[in-house]
Parts: C-alpha cells; structure tokens; sequence
C-alpha cells in the first residue's frame, strides 16, 4: 500500500469516526430532549432554570452578556429574564459601571432553586454511571468538558460551516494552527 493510499485511508476513517461522533452527540441532545418534553412538554419555552444556573456560574450579567456567554437569542434570554424576576429567582439591580443599565443578580431563593435542580439532575444521572468504573466517569467528564471548549474556541467556524458560509478568517487562521 503506497503512503497516499494509506494516507486516503486513515483520512476516510477520521471522517467516519467524526461522523460517529456527530451521530451520537445528535442522538444524546435527542434523548435529552425527549425527557425534556416529557417533564416540560413540547410546547414549553426553553428552560430559565438553565439561564438562573449560567447566571449563578457566570455572577451577575447584564442580559446582553448573558445571552452572549449562552449564544442565544437576546429577546428569548430577556423573556426567560423577566419570568425568573417575576418568580422572585432574579433581580435587576443598577449596573455601578453604567446606572442606565440593570445587572441581573440571582437572589437566595434563586441560589436555593439552582442548587436543588442540580441535586436532582445528579441523582437522573447517578443510574446511568452507577455501574461504571470510577475512572471511566472521570474520563467521560474531562473528554465531555474538551469537547465543550472546543465548541467554545471553534463557535463561529462551526457556526459558518453549518450555515454554509465560510469561517471568518481570523477562526480560520485559528485553525490552521491547531
């Protein structure tokens, strides 16, 4: 086998692994979703327990930043805002850097309701990993969180190419030196 056929070769298997991969990270977020859809309902707006929990992670935000660091749409991340204001979990406090603006800023009954949700989230989890080796789950863990960063460092390249348009050339210079 020549170096170009095996070159071709081990270039057709990454695609197919990437593939794979792609395939399982789409069924995964579609499992999640069913089970979503099942406690929520299919028609219900995206979960602001998430939001309240970015924002307790992140520390008080404006709205805008919010939706920045979440890559969402800003009026969605403003409706989900204004729902948890209401419900007590959040409060809009004057931003000291600019008193025009208002800083969103979890509450303690906000705090108390992200902590609660995270219990309960483990405890869904618990029984999937309950047989696996403890070092698998780590390993699980940190490859889930390179992953997540690489989405992160690569958002706009990823974005482009789904979209069909090509990368903006400061991303794409990026990689060229990855």
């Amino acid at each position: 086998m020549t170096t170009t056929t095996s070159s071709t070769a081990m270039e057709t298997d990454v695609d197919q692994v990437v593939d794979d991969l792609a395939t399982s990270i789409l069924d995964l977020l579609h499992r999640y979703s069913g089970i979503k859809a099942r406690i929520t309902g299919p028609e219900a707006d995206a979960n602001p327990v998430f939001l309240l929990a970015k924002l307790v992670h992140f520390g008080p935000r404006r709205s805008g930043e919010l939706a920045a660091d979440l890559c969402a749409d800003p009026s969605t991340v403003s409706r989900q805002a204004a729902t948890l204001v209401k419900q007590g979990l959040v409060e809009r406090q004057a931003d000291p850097e600019d008193g025009r603006a208002s800083l969103l800023v979890p509450t303690a009954a906000g705090i108390e309701r992200v902590d609660r949700h995270r219990r309960r989230r483990g405890q869904a989890i618990a029984p999937v990993v309950a047989d696996w080796a403890p070092e698998d789950v780590s390993t699980l863990l940190d490859l889930l969180r390179r992953y997540i960063a690489g989405l992160d460092e690569h958002r706009d390249a990823i974005v482009a190419n789904m979209a069909g348009h090509q990368a903006p050339a400061a991303e794409r210079e990026q990689g060229d030196h990855h």
